[in-house]
C-alpha cells in the first residue's frame, strides 16, 4: 500500500518534481495547518470544497493517506452544485484507478478531466491541465514513448501553465524537459530550458509547501548540467546558492543530490580528494534516507575516482555493491565492462575475462532480443500486406453498391438543397416586411419627438420672452419710482426742513415718516434693479443682496470664488434674479438660522450653491405643486442652458445646486 502511494504522490506532483524521492526540506505542517483552519471557517461551499481537494494532495504529499482520503470525499460531497469543480475532481480522483492497479483507467480520467476543463478560462483550470498532461506524459514514458512525453511538455502543457501564472509549475515543466535532454546527453538544450526553470522558480512570489524543495532541486540539477559542459564559474555560482539553504537543513534527504552535483564539479577538474569527500557526504545522507537511487549514483561517481586514483580495492567494493543492488540489466552490464577494466588493471586476468564474458553474455542477450522484436515487427508488418490486399479485393466488390448508395444520396441532396433555398426565400421576405413595419413605425416615432421637441422649444422661447419683458419693466418701473417719486420725496423734505422751526414737534414725526418713505422706495427700486449690479458688479450686487437680507435671526454668508471675470449684463441679471428668489424663499418658508450662498466657475460653467440649515421640504411634493418662484428659478435657468439640482430633508435642511453655461 505504501508503494502505491508513493507512486500516487509521484505522479500528482510530478510537475513541481521529477524525482520518484519524495522531497523534504522546511516543515510543511504549519502551511497545511493554516489551509486546514480556513476551510473549517470558510461558509462558501465552493471554496470549502476546492481547499478539500488541495488538502486531499497535501495529506498525500506528507504521506497521510487517511486524511487525505477524508478530504477527498468531503470535497465530493460538496462539489455537487458547481460545474467547474464537478469537471475538476476528475483529476483529483483519478488516483484511486491506481490505487486498484487499473492504469488504463487513470490514463482515461486524466483524458477526460483534461477535454471536460477545456471550456474554462480560469487560472486554476489551467493550472490543473497543466498537471493533467504531464501526468499522463508521464504514463507514455513509462511505456518507453519519451517522444510522446516531451511534445506533450512543450507543445501543450508549458504553454497552458503559462496561463494559469503559476511560475513554480512552469518551472517544473522545463525542468522536466531538461531532464528528457540530459538522459539523451543533449546537454546544450537542456541548459536552455534549465536556465528558464531557474528564471521561473526564483521569480515565485506565491508560496507553496513545494516551492523551497523545488527551488532547491533545480539548482542541484542545473549544476550537475553546468559542470558536464565543462561551465565550472556557472555551476560553482548556483551550488553556492544552493549550499546558503542547505546547510540550515542537514537533515534534509536533498543533500544526497547535492553531494553528488559538489563531488562531480570537483572531479571533473581533476580535484579528487574534495571529490571524494563529498561523495561519501552524499553516500552516508542517502544511506539515512533510504534512497537507494540516489546511493547507487554516487557508489558510482565515487568508484571512477577511485580507479583514477588507482586505489582499485575500494573502487572493486563499490563495484560489487552496484551489481547487487542495481535493478536495472543494463546497468548491471555495464558494472560487469567495469568491473573486467579493474580486474584487467589489477593483473587479475581470469577474473577479468569471466566479467568480460559476462557482459557478452548479456550484451548478446539484449541483442537477440532486439532481432527478436525486428522480427516481430516483421512478421506484424507482412500480415498486415496480406490483410490490406483482401480489403481491395472488398473494396472492388463494394464500389458498385456504394456508386448506386452515392447518386441517390446526391438527389437526395439536390432536393434538400432546393428545398433550403425555398425555405430561405421565404424567409427573407417575411424579415424583409417585419423591417418595412419597424422602420414605418420608428419614422412616426421620430416625427412625435420632433413636434414634441418643437413644442417644448416654443414654450421656452415664450418663457424667455417673458422673462426678457420682465426685466425690462422692472428697469422702467425702477428708472421712474428713482428718478420721479424719489426726486419729488427728497424735494418735499427739503420744503419740510424750512418750516421746521415754526412747528419741531410734527415737524420731526413728519421728517421721520418722509425719511422711512425714501428709505422703503429705495428698497423696491433696489429690488426692482439693483444699482450696484449697474454700476459695481454682480460680485457687489450679491454682497449687497446677502447683506440686506441678513437679520438678528439668520445670518446669510456670501462666498464669491470667481476672480476678475466680467459675464454679459443679461446673464448677470439673470443670476441676480435666481439667487434673489433662492434668498427670499429661503427666509420665507426655511426657518433657517443660517444661510450661504456660494459662486464659483470652472471654464465655460458658473456654479451657484445655496445652502440653508431649516426646515426642509419634501421636493417631489414641492415639484407637483411648483408655485412661481420655482418655475421662475426653473425658466432662467433653462434659458441658460443650466441644470437644477434641489436636496432637501425634513428638519435638516435645502440645498440648491445650480449649473450655467456661459
Amino acid at each position: 500500500m505504501k508503494k502505491i502511494y508513493a507512486f500516487i504522490f509521484f505522479l500528482f506532483f510530478s510537475a513541481i518534481s521529477n524525482s520518484q524521492v519524495i522531497l523534504s526540506l522546511d516543515d510543511d505542517t504549519v502551511y497545511i495547518d493554516s489551509i486546514v483552519k480556513s476551510t473549517k471557517n470558510v461558509k462558501s461551499d465552493s471554496i470549502k470544497s476546492l481547499n478539500s481537494f488541495r488538502l486531499s494532495k497535501l495529506f498525500l504529499m506528507v504521506q497521510d493517506a487517511k486524511k487525505s482520503k477524508e478530504y477527498l470525499e468531503q470535497g465530493n460531497r460538496l462539489k455537487t452544485k458547481f460545474p467547474f469543480l464537478r469537471d475538476i475532481s476528475l483529476y483529483y480522483n483519478a488516483y484511486s484507478f491506481i490505487e486498484k492497479g487499473d492504469i488504463d483507467g487513470f490514463e482515461k480520467a486524466l483524458l477526460e478531466a483534461n477535454e471536460k476543463l477545456k471550456k474554462y478560462r480560469y487560472k486554476e483550470a489551467y493550472r490543473i491541465r497543466a498537471i493533467i498532461l504531464q501526468n499522463y506524459g508521464i504514463m507514455q514514458q513509462r511505456k518507453n514513448n519519451e517522444n510522446a512525453y516531451m511534445r506533450l511538455l512543450v507543445n501543450e502543457a508549458i504553454p497552458i501553465a503559462k496561463k494559469s501564472g503559476d511560475y513554480e509549475l512552469i518551472s517544473g515543466l522545463n525542468k522536466a524537459v531538461a531532464i528528457i535532454f540530459m538522459n539523451n546527453g543533449e546537454r546544450e538544450k537542456a541548459a536552455e530550458y534549465l536556465d528558464q526553470a531557474q528564471k521561473y522558480i526564483e521569480n515565485t512570489t506565491k508560496k507553496s509547501p513545494t516551492l523551497a524543495e523545488s527551488k532547491m532541486e533545480t539548482y542541484i540539477i542545473n549544476a550537475e548540467n553546468l559542470v558536464e559542459l565543462k561551465h565550472f564559474y556557472d555551476a560553482k555560482s548556483i551550488l553556492d546558492k544552493a549550499f546558503l539553504t542547505l546547510k540550515k537543513y542537514p537533515e534534509s534527504n536533498l543533500n544526497d543530490s547535492y553531494f553528488y552535483a559538489e563531488g562531480i564539479y570537483y572531479a571533473k577538474q581533476n580535484k579528487h580528494n574534495e571529490a571524494l569527500i563529498s561523495f561519501e557526504k552524499g553516500i552516508n545522507s542517502s544511506i539515512k534516507h533510504g534512497n537507494s537511487i540516489a546511493l547507487n549514483r554516487l557508489k558510482f561517481a565515487e568508484y571512477e575516482v577511485l580507479f583514477k586514483l588507482k586505489n582499485y580495492d575500494k573502487a572493486k567494493s563499490n563495484l560489487e555493491y552496484l551489481v547487487q543492488n542495481t535493478p536495472f540489466i543494463v546497468d548491471k552490464k555495464n558494472y560487469y565492462k567495469e568491473l573486467s577494466k579493474v580486474y584487467n588493471a589489477t593483473k587479475e586476468y581470469s577474473k577479468a575475462y569471466s566479467y568480460s564474458h559476462k557482459y557478452n553474455v548479456i550484451n548478446d542477450s539484449l541483442n537477440d532480443a532486439n532481432l527478436k522484436n525486428e522480427i516481430i515487427e516483421l512478421e506484424a508488418k507482412y500480415k498486415k500486406a496480406e490483410s490490406e490486399k483482401k480489403i481491395s479485393l472488398l473494396q472492388s466488390e463494394n464500389e458498385k453498391a456504394v456508386l448506386q448508395v452515392n447518386n441517390n444520396r446526391l438527389n437526395t441532396m439536390l432536393f434538400a438543397a432546393l428545398s433550403f433555398l425555398l425555405f430561405l426565400i421565404v424567409l427573407f421576405l417575411w424579415i424583409y416586411n417585419n423591417y418595412q413595419k419597424k422602420l414605418s413605425f420608428q419614422k412616426e416615432v421620430n416625427l412625435q419627438q420632433e413636434l414634441s421637441a418643437l413644442e417644448n422649444q416654443q414654450k421656452l422661447s415664450i418663457s424667455n420672452a417673458l422673462i426678457q419683458g420682465e426685466e425690462i419693466e422692472r428697469k422702467r418701473i425702477a428708472r421712474d419710482l428713482h428718478d420721479g417719486l424719489g426726486s419729488m420725496l427728497s424735494g418735499l423734505k427739503m420744503h419740510l426742513s424750512l418750516v421746521n422751526r415754526e412747528n419741531n414737534e410734527n415737524s420731526s414725526n413728519i421728517n421721520e415718516m418722509l425719511n422711512d418713505s425714501i428709505k422703503e422706495l429705495r428698497n423696491i427700486s433696489q429690488n426692482l434693479m439693483p444699482e450696484s449690479l449697474m454700476k459695481l458688479g454682480l460680485e457687489h450686487a450679491l454682497k449687497d443682496l446677502c447683506v440686506s437680507h441678513s437679520t438678528l435671526e439668520t445670518a446669510v454668508e456670501f462666498q464669491y470664488l470667481i476672480k476678475k471675470s466680467k459675464f454679459p449684463q443679461h446673464f448677470e441679471i439673470m443670476i441676480y434674479r435666481i439667487i434673489q428668489e433662492l434668498l427670499n424663499n429661503a427666509l420665507k418658508y426655511a426657518k433657517a438660522s443660517q444661510i450661504l450662498v456660494s459662486c464659483s466657475q470652472n471654464k465655460d460653467v458658473f456654479f451657484i450653491t445655496v445652502e440653508d440649515n431649516g426646515v426642509g421640504f419634501n421636493v417631489k411634493h414641492a415639484e407637483k405643486r411648483e408655485g412661481m418662484g420655482l418655475r421662475n428659478i426653473k425658466n432662467r435657468v433653462a434659458f441658460l442652458n443650466g441644470k437644477l439640482e434641489i436636496d432637501s430633508v425634513v428638519n435638516k435642511g435645502t440645498s440648491v445646486y445650480i449649473e450655467l453655461k456661459i
